[in-house]
């Protein structure tokens, strides 16, 4: 069995099965995205798909995931760390930008209705989330969606500290129990290798 077959049968508990996924997140009927656009024009298409995509979707979780998220319309547009980078400065990318906020403001739904939801436990100072809580009384906003709101914007390099030793805290995807299994599988099939590569040097000879 393969390392993604593995990863493949391995959800979080809050996942949908996948005969149910595509009834809980569809995707967008828009026009189909024009990849050999002259650089210069690459934030109109972007845009240009935008207004179509805001037009057909109450909801900022499925628009963000058509036009921000890994698979959308920006990422294909712009693969590279450094023309995304350069994208996030362009009046284009606010024009988006206020488009998923207008859609956050009307959207009365919760993000799980359109796609599953994922938690991160991240570790504050107090001094920096009383100051949050301050921010978010004085914006009449919950924490969460202060946070989500902060979460949206790009960060300039400058003032992303440099990461100094080995990495540390929780891992993304699956932890515990299955974490446990997809080792075991990996294990297994590391394993049946050399045995199938025995056997075939046998029929060989």
């Amino acid at each position: 069995m393969s390392h993604a077959d593995t990863n493949a049968q391995l959800r979080y508990a809050s996942d949908p099965s996948p005969e149910q996924t595509d009834a809980i997140a569809p995707r967008l009927d828009i026009a189909p995205l024009n990849v050999n656009v002259p650089e210069e024009q690459k934030g109109k298409e972007v845009l240009r798909l935008a207004q179509e995509a805001f037009a057909k979707t109450g909801s900022w979780v499925v628009f963000y995931r058509e036009m921000l998220g890994v698979d959308g319309v920006v990422r294909k547009l712009f693969p590279e760390a450094e023309s995304m980078r350069q994208f996030e400065a362009s009046e284009e990318f606010a024009e988006l930008q206020e488009m998923v906020a207008a859609m956050r403001s009307q959207d009365p739904s919760k993000g799980d209705s359109a796609e599953p939801e994922r938690m991160i436990t991240i570790r504050l100072p107090m001094s920096l989330h009383d100051a949050l809580k301050v921010e978010s009384a004085e914006m009449n906003l919950s924490i969460n969606k202060l946070c989500i709101s902060k979460l949206l914007q790009p960060v300039a390099g400058r003032f992303i500290p440099l990461q100094q030793g080995r990495r540390r805290g929780r891992r993304p995807g699956p932890q515990g129990p299955r974490k446990q299994v997809q080792d075991a599988m990996e294990t297994a099939a590391k394993s049946a290798q050399p045995e199938a590569s025995s056997q075939n040097s046998q029929g060989n000879a």
